[in-house]
């Protein structure tokens, strides 16, 4: 059962119903069944209070989806087909007017940054900012959720997704200015200092990993 413990979602946060999520597909490759000590990278929902798990906020781009085109339906749809991942990996979605989305259950572990999903909160822009930038409307709105998230959760850092995985250049060369002048904004630390890895690891590469 979904721990109680999780705050409702702020007023203007657009809820998935209203844009037209399909629910988890629990038989999903990569993100197969649930979670458990024989299968730590499955369908993970976390026990307790939140502000004991979450510590760090990660930012992604959309990449390929673009700034003013980009939906959350469209980018679930490459999550659950492509991915391979149970639902869309990011816990919000901010689209190029800042409204805000909610994704995947806050309850539950995000799939985006492979290797560090316990603990992290997944927020994705839509847009590729390497070749595009991210709008101010965007960035006000993420600096709002931002602050929510931490006063509601007690979080201590803020990283781009690259910083987790250099693999990477997500959340894009036009957004990584703009995480130093957040964190600085509300006292946040930057980097991935603040990740507590989960007990029960394991060995995947997948972006689903725990």
């Amino acid at each position: 059962n979904l721990t109680p413990t999780a705050p409702l979602l702020p007023p203007d946060v657009i809820r998935r119903a209203d844009w037209n999520a399909l629910p988890p597909d629990h038989t999903a490759e990569e993100e197969f069944g649930f979670a458990s000590a024989e299968n730590p990278t499955g369908w993970h929902v976390y026990e307790g209070d939140l502000a004991a798990i979450y510590t760090t906020a990660v930012i992604h781009h959309s990449f390929p989806l673009l700034r003013d085109s980009g939906t959350m339906r469209a980018l679930q749809d490459i999550h659950r087909n492509v991915r391979r991942w149970a639902d869309i990996g990011y816990h919000f979605g901010i689209d190029g007017a800042g409204k805000v989305y909610e994704g995947r259950d806050i309850r539950v572990r995000g799939a985006s940054v492979a290797g560090y999903n316990t603990g992290t909160l997944g927020i994705v822009l839509m847009g590729n900012f390497e070749v595009e930038s991210p709008s101010s409307a965007q960035l006000v709105a993420l600096q709002r959720l931002l602050y929510w998230l931490k006063q509601t959760y007690k979080l201590t850092h803020l990283a781009g997704h690259y910083e987790f995985n250099p693999i990477t250049v997500c959340p894009g060369a036009n957004m990584r200015p703009y995480l130093n002048l957040l964190a600085d904004s509300l006292a946040l630390q930057r980097g991935t200092g603040g990740y507590v890895p989960p007990k029960v690891q394991s060995q995947r590469l997948s972006g689903a990993c725990c």
